[in-house]
């Protein structure tokens, strides 16, 4: 059995991977949950909100966020290697701090996720009028 966990944080922008984790803590929609060496494989998908990892040589927590995700735990060759991914995640030493960046996140993707839903509507408009003049250029031809 390893004596730590493999976390590696995955986005859009970055990864940035931790070898020397001895418990993680996160949250999906049952709850709040532990990870530690050794665990069982697992795939979760993570409520949006705070995570933390204890690495071993450090005395405190290392927080994290992130706007939700997938997180995988399996185990391999050198014990458990877990996995979050996410469309973004921020990194911080105060809880604090990091809960005032992911509400900004969020905000942000909330934003985002309007702005494309418009743009795709827009999209289908286009492409059904387009649709309809094309059919209409193949009935006069025929």
């Amino acid at each position: 059995m390893s004596v730590n966990l493999s976390v590696s944080l995955l986005d859009g922008l970055r990864v940035v991977r931790f070898d020397d984790v001895s418990s993680l803590v996160a949250a999906d929609a049952s709850g709040q949950f532990g990870l530690w060496p050794g665990h069982a494989p697992l795939v979760t998908v993570l409520e949006p909100g705070l995570f933390r990892l204890r690495r071993a040589a450090a005395p405190d927590w290392t927080w994290g966020a992130c706007v939700g995700g997938l997180l995988a735990c399996e185990r391999g060759p050198g014990g458990a290697e877990v996995r979050i991914v996410s469309r973004r995640f921020l990194l911080e030493d105060q809880p604090e701090a990091l809960q005032t960046r992911l509400a900004e996140a969020l905000q942000r993707e909330g934003a985002w996720r309007v702005s494309t839903r418009e743009n795709r509507a827009q999209l289908d408009l286009a492409l059904l009028r387009r649709l309809e003049q094309l059919t209409q250029l193949a009935q006069s031809s025929a």
